[in-house]
């Protein structure tokens, strides 16, 4: 039996749910919302406390750096021919300027959504 909308809608609402937590952990460590873990009592001593509450957030030059050099230039068929067709439609719905953001989502989390469709009433 096929489930209804409501059922779909609930299924993956679940997925989401279960996610949650480990998107959110990413997305912390990428804001710089963890504690400095390399940091040891020893090291506290030794500096008089004066870097206790210092943390430089490494775990954003990553993604941020690698988004920059991402830019989609084409869509390939399995036949290995260019799909000019998605490419326009691609360069109209403006995805190019939007993609970065995406991207990063992706690359932080793990995972990134969009919703899609067809503008032009057919």
């Amino acid at each position: 039996m096929a489930e209804t909308p409501l059922q779909i809608t609930e299924r993956l609402y679940g997925k989401l749910k279960r996610r949650r937590q480990s998107a959110k952990k990413w997305s912390d460590a990428y804001e710089g919302k963890r504690p400095l873990l390399f940091s040891s009592p020893e090291f506290s001593t030794q500096t008089g406390g004066l870097f206790d509450d210092f943390s430089d957030n490494w775990c954003a030059t990553v993604p941020d750096a690698t988004v920059e050099r991402l830019v989609p230039i084409g869509f390939r068929l399995e036949d290995g021919s260019v799909d000019q067709a998605a490419a326009k439609a691609w360069r109209r719905s403006e995805c190019d300027v939007e993609i970065g953001l995406a991207l990063l989502e992706a690359l932080i989390t793990g995972r990134s959504y969009a919703l899609v469709w067809n503008n032009d009433g057919s």
